[in-house]
This record gives structure tokens, sequence and C-alpha cells, in this order.
């Protein structure tokens, strides 16, 4: 049965309106229970990624191909026609990071999983390198409850932050976190563009993750960086065909190469193509005529969320 949930904690990200975010008879008007699964991607991730040479990019391993939208609504299919035999006429409807509820909120009161200091969800014996994905359905099934904290005085992922996105414990300032920083269509200032050049970021940010000590990276596991001058220097067609199944093409191509530029100002080597890149129009030439700007500049005093 469903229960009204909490106002805490506040889910990340998304505007906190509980009458629409948090009653699933919005979504499916004889929704009795939600199920919420969780896959595990820590494969992905290799135990060291320390900084690769000049010239590369980080993608996320969260976003590689297969797209994890795919993977986790295939999987809840799957459970929702098991429910379909078990009990024929069962109505249910799926949800991965695609609609209006916020799948860490429904994780952290269903007991998949604890809320973590940096708001990710944290599986026990898994770590927080998971997807989350919802099953609403009419069936009234038992409710579980959440988890007891297990992150105790433990403030290492806050700590990894490189912009400061964490003032303290769950309180999250998203407009400083790169992750979110590289899904944002608009110009970035000069304190956003170093952080994401500094770091050469792609797509997607792991700093908070890959600290926490619940998460258990595996020993071998492919590299997240791309070579950024390739990926410059790909037809407009091929860069897009590059991204095409993986969770970063929502985004757009317009915005992933932007990205790369970004990632592209910390190698010497890129430098022709980013001048070529800046005689354009549109959001990449301007990111280009506004990195070259910044290298010309770059022995001035520090401008970075790190240093303000």
């Amino acid at each position: 049965m469903l229960r009204r949930l909490s106002l805490s904690p506040r889910p990340p990200y998304v505007p906190w309106k509980p009458e629409y975010r948090c009653s699933p008879r919005f979504w499916l008007p004889e929704a009795r229970s939600v199920l919420v699964g969780a896959v595990s991607y820590l494969d992905r991730y290799a135990r060291d990624y320390s900084s690769p040479p000049l010239g590369k990019g980080y993608l996320s391993p969260f976003a590689w191909e297969p797209d994890y939208h795919e993977v986790v609504l295939a999987k809840l299919k799957q459970l929702g026609d098991y429910l379909e035999k078990l009990q024929p006429g069962t109505k249910y409807i799926l949800q991965a990071d695609n609609g209006p509820g916020c799948e860490r909120l429904y994780a952290w009161r269903s007991g998949v999983g604890w809320q973590g200091k940096n708001n990710f969800i944290v599986v026990p014996n898994v770590g927080s390198f998971v997807w989350l994905g919802l099953l609403v359905t009419d069936l009234e099934l038992p409710p579980d409850v959440p988890l007891a904290d297990q992150c105790g005085a433990c403030q290492l992922c806050l700590e990894a932050c490189p912009t400061k996105a964490y003032k303290e414990d769950y309180v999250y300032d998203y407009t400083r976190c790169m992750a979110y920083l590289l899904t944002v269509k608009k110009s970035l200032s000069l304190p956003q563009r170093r952080a994401l050049s500094r770091h050469r970021m792609i797509y997607g940010c792991d700093f908070c993750q890959l600290a926490c000590p619940h998460n258990k990276p595996v020993e071998d596991a492919p590299s997240p960086w791309l070579n950024v001058e390739s990926l410059l220097a790909m037809p407009a067609s091929e860069f897009k065909a590059f991204f095409r199944r993986t969770a970063a093409s929502w985004r757009g191509s317009n915005v992933l190469r932007r990205n790369v530029v970004l990632a592209a100002a910390a190698s010497g080597s890129c430098l022709e193509v980013l001048q070529k890149l800046a005689r354009g129009e549109g959001l990449v030439a301007e990111t280009a005529r506004a990195v070259l700007a910044d290298i010309d500049q770059e022995q001035g005093p520090c401008s970075c969320f790190r240093c303000d």
C-alpha cells in the first residue's frame, strides 16, 4: 500500500513538489504500489583512474553504451510481465530516469539503499554505482522500510568534490556540480569553464562516488578517457553516431561538442582545431573563442570554484 512520503531527504536536481512528484496516482490512477529496481554498473569502473595524458576527455562509465535507460527498462519490463502472469490484468507503468518521479526518493523510502551524504543511494554490499528504476502497479503489495544510514562520520565523498558542491552533509548546490554543468545549454562562466577544462570532463562526474568506501571498483575495466582531438575533427554526422547509443545522447551533439571543446582546452595539441572551430557560429564556436581567451589569460589570478 502506498504511504505518504516524508519531506526528508529532499531529492537533488528536481524541484520539490510533493503533490506532483510523490503521488504515483498522478502517473497511474489505479496505483497501489511502487517497486524499485537497482542495477549495478560497478564493473565499468577500474580501481585506478589516475590523470590521463593531455588530449583526453572523461566520459563517465555510467553513460557508456548500451544506454542505461534501455537496460533498466528492459529488466523492469520482465518484472512487469511476470506480475501479469501471476495476476492477469495487472496494470503497471515503468520509469528509468525518464519520468516525473524521483527514483532516489523511492529507493530510499523502499529500503533499496540508504541516502549517502552526497545524496546518492548506497545499496548494501553493492555501493552507489547503480541505475535506478520504478515499476508502478495497481497490485497492493506489502511495503518495505528505509534502511539505517551507514555513512557514520565519513565525509570522503564531500571532500572529494573538486568544485565544493557540498556545503555540508546532504546540502548540495547543483549549480556547482560538474555533472550538471555539462548538461547546461547556455554559455558557462569563466570559473565553470576552468573547472571543466581542468578535469577534462565531457559528460558525467564521479569524484564523490569514487571516494566512497562502499564502492569497490574492479581491478581492470575499459578506460573512460576519449581522444578529444579526434572527436573535434569528426564530421557532425560521425560525432552524433559516436554517442548515439550512450546515455549522453539525450543532451544533443551541440552541447556534447561544446564539452569536448572544454576538455580540449588543457591540451596544446588541440590549439589548431580550437582556432578553426572559433571561426564558426553557435555554442561550440562561442565556447572555442572563450576557451582560447582563457588560455591567453592563464598566467593571471586563478578563477575557479575551489579557490573562490
